[in-house]
């Protein structure tokens, strides 16, 4: 049930991606992607398409699964890049205030 302020679908999404995040290397096919989360195949189907489009997942050419897009993978590098360098800034920081002390 969709917490109050929420979209019930939207969540459903999420969710689905969320499992699928657990799952990146080998991906899921849509019946395991329905048994894992409780949605519906034919939400599933509808969910999927709609993360699809949106560039969120891709299907495995070779299986059939679906996995989270290499796009996603390359958003965390992007935090992971953007948190070492405000890392590397506030340690600088630090050590010219701890320096002038």
């Amino acid at each position: 049930m969709a917490k109050t302020g929420t979209i019930a679908s939207g969540e459903k999404i999420l969710d689905v991606l969320n499992v699928l995040l657990r799952n990146f290397a080998h991906g899921m096919a849509p019946g395991e992607l329905a048994k894992a989360t409780g949605i519906s195949q034919s939400n599933i189907t509808r969910y999927v398409n709609t993360l699809e489009v949106k560039g969120f997942v891709e299907r495995i050419h070779e299986t059939g699964n679906i996995r989270p897009s290499h796009r996603l993978a390359q958003h965390a590098v992007a935090i992971m890049r953007q948190l070492s360098d405000q890392e590397a800034r506030a340690k600088e920081s630090i050590n010219r205030i701890t320096k002038e002390i």
